[in-house]
């Protein structure tokens, strides 16, 4: 069988691993369900159901009798009416699957969740991102081999189309259920399944196959990509909203490579697909570094009164400030000021100077500039100011001076 080779082609043992089947009761878990079970290996299944159909609950009837049969531990959940949104219920209900799926996975110590997307499913949803994107890593989004929320995931089903799903479970007499929503054409997918793959399927009958061939070159290519990327060198994380990387490291990249590595990385921290012009991100230079951020205008936060020891909130990130030294606590600086003093948090005020420790003031655009913060990002910088004066700002100052009778003051991220 098809399935087979999908196991040893990917090196997958199945000696003493446990594999959890996400049951629909569809022709397609069943089908894949029915050929574990004849592998003789260790096969539970998991069920939830939506309540989104009326006869939803025949779903599980017909998975507790096959599981029942063959001695297949089956876990089932319900999505309850209050917890189902009223916009958005499609994508809404994946994520409740899938997080009651991985959830079993994890609690079973199940080695593997396995999924019933066969070949149908890969060309349509090629298809579809051809039409809405035609951003390649999306085209292959339904990948063999994956991960999802931490468990190994697999769809050993791709080499199969529907038809042949279908065939299978006739042939070995196996029950199941169909979607009557799949027969409706509201929905993109379906007036593609409907209309325009038996017409390509027609021009070839093996359009299956070349969509499969399609997903594992498109893997193997985003796979040196991604090695490429990675040579190049990781991004690093600045100011909690931003993220930077030396210039050098870039420049001698051809102007479409360049943009291919920002793209990559936009995906990986923002999660978000862009095209050449990166959509809603922005990359500045500035002072031998190249800077990844959002094109959202950051807003200054105006100084407000903290007190030592109690959490406050600066741009969206929870900080304390203390005079005691902490072990669990990331620390993002310290300094040296009077015991007693009025502090408070807030952005660098515009055209404010900072004290050096000969006495005199500098500009705080020179310490940005020193130390390499753009203009844009400055309002990130968190500025603590004591007795209204500033005696820390994160990544760029701090004040050193030598007070007696003074205490140190240590600033964390909670």
């Amino acid at each position: 069988m098809k399935i087979n080779d999908f196991f040893e082609d990917n090196g997958i043992e199945l000696n003493n691993k446990k594999f959890l089947v996400a049951a629909s009761a569809g022709p397609d878990s069943m089908a894949l369900l029915d050929m574990l079970q004849k592998m003789k290996v260790q096969v539970i299944a998991a069920h939830f159901d939506h309540q989104l159909r009326s006869d939803s609950k025949n779903e599980t009837k017909i998975l507790q009798e096959y599981c029942k049969k063959y001695d297949i531990p089956l876990f089932t959940a319900v999505w309850a009416k209050d917890e189902q949104p009223a916009a958005g219920i499609e994508a809404a209900a994946r994520d409740a699957r899938y997080a009651f799926l991985t959830q079993i996975a994890k609690k079973e110590k199940a080695d593997y969740l396995l999924t019933a997307h066969h070949g149908d499913d890969l060309l349509e949803n090629i298809l579809l991102k051809f039409i809405r994107s035609g951003n390649p890593e999306e085209m292959n989004s339904l990948q063999a081999v994956g991960v999802m929320h931490g468990v190994s995931l697999l769809r050993p089903l791709l080499a199969y189309s529907k038809q042949e799903l279908f065939e299978y479970d006739r042939k070995n007499g196996i029950e199941f259920i169909t979607d009557s929503t799949n027969n409706e054409d509201e929905t993109m997918r379906n007036r593609l399944r409907h209309h325009v793959v038996p017409l390509l399927k027609k021009e070839n009958p093996a359009l299956i196959a070349n969509a499969l061939n399609y997903s594992k070159k498109m893997t193997n290519l985003d796979e040196f990509i991604d090695q490429k990327v990675d040579d190049i060198g990781q991004l690093t994380p600045f100011l909690g909203q931003a993220y930077r990387i030396k210039s050098e490291k870039l420049t001698a990249l051809p102007e479409n490579e360049r943009n291919i590595f920002w793209q990559k990385n936009i995906w990986e921290k923002f999660h978000r697909r862009v095209n050449k012009n990166l959509g809603n991100f922005a990359v500045i230079e500035y002072q031998g570094y190249f800077y990844l951020t959002k094109k959202a205008k950051i807003n200054m936060i105006v100084p407000y009164p903290i007190q030592l020891n109690i959490p406050f909130a600066f741009q969206g990130v929870t900080f304390v400030l203390t005079d005691q030294k902490a072990k669990d606590k990331a620390e993002i600086g310290d300094f040296w000021f009077e015991e007693k003093a009025d502090f408070s948090a807030g952005s660098l005020i515009p055209g404010a100077k900072l004290l050096l420790q000969d006495g005199q003031r500098t500009k705080a655009k020179k310490k940005f500039a020193e130390h390499a913060v753009p203009l844009s990002l400055r309002p990130l910088c968190l500025t603590i100011y004591a007795d209204d004066e500033p005696v820390f700002v994160e990544v760029a100052y701090q004040n050193q001076n030598w007070i007696e009778n003074g205490k140190q003051y240590f600033l964390y991220k909670c």
